[in-house]
């Protein structure tokens, strides 16, 4: 017996060597794969096998990404799975890739993203660059977000936002209650987006008939943006979808296509009678695109779908962001009283205390903005852009590093807004340090902060945005003193990542009258 075993031992001994052998051949082959194929990648982490540096995001990427650029530079390359990636974290090689480097940068990466939520690359944000998304880019920049439309809409605005404020003091009978300012914050906003996109005031009603609430399902397809998907990066088991991903964002999809569908058959009814009765009509920004949509002389066809597509751009998008840079610019006010008093100060000189605030004073009011610009700084509503994709290999930056072709580029914009080397006492909410400088237009031309990202995918509605905003600020801060309960410095300041990063408890503030009127 003994003779036959010891045979069968070393044979054990020898195949877990042999195993162990292959797995060492297996990660060396993968290192050199990774790093020789191209010795002037950029500097970065050593890759695992299969799964890359994924291991190395967190649940706080830009976050872990800032941590890692301390070690390894500005300029980063990494594997998310066999995917290659370049991470950028400052503004010098920002301006390399998003203004040199632009066109070869254009396009954005295949994802579940993009096919479950955009329409199937539809919308302007997650379309391929190309004839496509430059006649798309310039429906919206020139009918849907120009000046003159932006302030056809200024009577909406200053209307939704003075009944919000009403409904806030009502809410906190009469300051004796706190306010769930995030809350508040979301509503506004989304009845703003709403009111413009369809001619009429948002109620739970408009969409009590898709099973859902419009608003949760903007939350569910932003955070399932912001997932790692493992099937895009491994397309061969996308199929299977192991984290449930997909399935997620088509019942979000659905959700709001059925309610997109409703509005779209609504106008078209709406149309045709006024065209019957031959009246004009007060037109919406759904009206402007159906009109679009009827031009003779289009370059590409607009069908229902692309309408809808652009509305998923307009209504997800812009509340989502706004809502989320205006939480933190509250919070940022109430941590820090003598920066709120000074605003007050400001709107105080420009809008008599028994009045509202409108969009004509707020040419006037220079703090204002300086605020807004320093929350945009410290909070960014989307810290990693959009991810960009290389259409062809390219050379970058004064150490020449070579760009292979089909290489995701991720834009540390939170890491940039916070760089000491650009900004002093970067981590300070200082909205001072914006008075008298001309830094950061909005138009991309900037690139020491990306809030609306730079080059030819940038966001068109920064304008529209940051007018939007600095009205809701005003007025939240006319008509309101704001407090929190204990010490505001212990304000819990936890973020929670998603396509933006909003705080991950709601901001609660008790209101105090201001106005020398009540409501």
């Amino acid at each position: 017996m003994a003779l036959i075993e010891i045979p069968q031992i070393r044979a054990e001994q020898l195949s877990s060597q042999t195993t162990a052998l292959a797995l060492v051949f297996v990660v060396l082959v993968w290192v050199l794969y990774c790093f020789k194929k191209n010795s002037k990648l950029p500097p970065g982490p050593i890759p695992w096998p299969i799964i890359g540096n994924l291991h190395q995001l967190g649940r706080l990427p830009h976050r872990n990404l800032y941590e890692l650029l301390k070690k390894y530079g500005p300029v980063m390359f990494l594997r998310f799975g066999p995917k290659p990636c370049v991470v950028i974290s400052s503004s010098a090689m920002a301006k390399e890739f998003l203004k040199t480097h632009d066109l070869v940068f254009a396009n954005r990466p295949r994802s579940a993203a993009g096919e479950h939520i955009a329409y199937n690359y539809k919308n302007l944000g997650m379309c391929s660059y190309g004839a496509y998304w430059r006649h798309m880019r310039k429906i919206c920049v020139m009918e849907l977000l120009s000046a003159k439309r932006i302030e056809s809409f200024r009577f909406t605005r200053e209307e939704e936002i003075s009944l919000a404020v009403k409904s806030v003091w009502e809410r906190s009978k009469q300051g004796t209650v706190a306010v769930n300012v995030s809350k508040t914050l979301l509503e506004i906003t989304s009845a703003i987006i709403w009111r413009m996109l369809t001619g009429t005031r948002f109620a739970d009603d408009d969409v009590s008939g898709s099973g859902g609430d419009l608003r949760d399902m903007v939350r569910e397809i932003t955070s399932t943006m912001a997932d790692v998907n493992i099937g895009d990066l491994f397309p061969y088991i996308d199929w299977m979808d192991l984290q449930g991903i997909k399935k997620r964002m088509k019942k979000a999809h659905n959700f709001f296509d059925g309610i997109a569908e409703r509005i779209i058959d609504e106008h078209v009814k709406q149309r045709r009678r006024a065209l019957d009765e031959n009246r004009e009509w007060t037109k919406d920004i759904i009206d402007v695109l159906l009109d679009v949509a009827e031009s003779q002389a289009l370059e590409i066809e607009i069908t229902r779908e692309n309408i809808k597509a652009i509305l998923s751009d307009l209504f997800i998008g812009g509340m989502e962001t706004t809502t989320t840079t205006l939480e933190w610019a509250m919070t940022g006010l109430i941590r820090h009283p003598l920066v709120a008093v000074k605003l007050q100060e400001e709107i105080d000189s420009v809008v008599e205390k028994d009045r509202m605030v409108t969009e004509s004073d707020l040419p006037n009011m220079d703090y204002l903005q300086c605020v807004l610009k320093e929350s945009l700084r410290l909070y960014l509503p989307g810290p990693l852009l959009l991810p960009h994709e290389s259409s062809q290999a390219c050379t970058v930056g004064p150490q020449g590093y070579v760009i292979p072709a089909k290489t995701q580029l991720i834009i540390n914009a939170w890491a940039i807004a916070r760089d000491p080397i650009v900004w002093e006492d970067a981590e300070e909410f200082k909205p001072e340090r914006f008075m008298g400088s001309k830094t950061f237009d909005y138009q991309g031309q900037e690139f020491d902060m990306l809030p609306f990202g730079a080059g030819r995918r940038r966001c068109p509605g920064g304008h529209m945005a940051m007018g939007q905003m600095s009205l809701i600020i005003a007025q939240l801060w006319h008509c309101f003193d704001w407090r929190v309960e204990g010490h505001t410095a212990d304000l819990d300041m936890t973020e929670e990542f998603g396509a933006t990063v909003p705080r991950k408890f709601n901001l609660f503030a008790f209101p105090s009258l201001k106005l020398s009127t009540s409501f």
